[in-house]
C-alpha cells in the first residue's frame, strides 16, 4: 500500500476548537439587531486555513479531535434553539438548520392500529343538508 502525503493534524487542533467558539459569539449592533456568528465546521476549518473536507477527515481518524468538534455542534445547536426561540434568531432559518444539521423536524404521528395489531375500520357517512338518513 503506498503511503500518502502524512498528514498535517496537530492535537492543538482540539484546544483551537474552544477558541473558535469563544471568537464567534454573536455581536450586538444596536438594540434590535444582532450579528450573528454561529460556529459550523466550515468556518472552523476556515479558521485553521484547512480545507473543509479534511476536517472531516480528522474527525473520523482522531476521537480526542471529534470530540472536540462534537462542541461546536452541539454550541450551534443551542444557540439556534434558544436564539430561535426568543426571536433573536430568524425561526424559519434556525428551524431550516436544526432539521438539517442536526436531525430534528416537526414530527406528527398517528398510531391507526388496535392494541392487536390489526388496522381499524373508520366509516365516514357524510350527508348533506337536504340529505335524510337512510332508515
Amino acid at each position: 500500500m503506498a503511503a500518502g502525503r502524512p498528514t498535517k493534524y496537530k492535537k492543538e487542533y482540539c484546544a483551537l476548537v474552544d477558541e473558535y467558539i469563544l471568537e464567534n459569539q454573536d455581536e450586538e449592533i444596536n438594540s434590535n439587531k444582532i450579528k450573528v456568528k454561529l460556529p459550523t465546521i466550515g468556518g472552523f476549518a476556515l479558521f485553521i486555513n484547512t480545507p473543509e473536507r479534511t476536517v472531516y477527515d480528522w474527525k473520523d481518524a482522531h476521537e480526542e479531535f471529534s470530540q472536540s468538534l462534537e462542541k461546536i455542534v452541539k454550541e450551534q445547536q443551542k444557540r439556534l434553539i434558544n436564539s430561535g426561540l426568543s426571536g433573536e434568531y430568524n425561526s424559519t432559518i434556525a428551524k431550516l438548520i436544526l432539521s438539517s444539521n442536526h436531525g430534528m423536524s416537526d414530527k406528527v404521528s398517528q398510531d391507526i392500529n388496535n392494541p392487536d395489531g390489526n388496522l381499524k375500520t373508520i366509516i365516514v357517512n357524510k350527508h348533506g343538508s337536504n340529505d335524510k338518513p337512510s332508515t
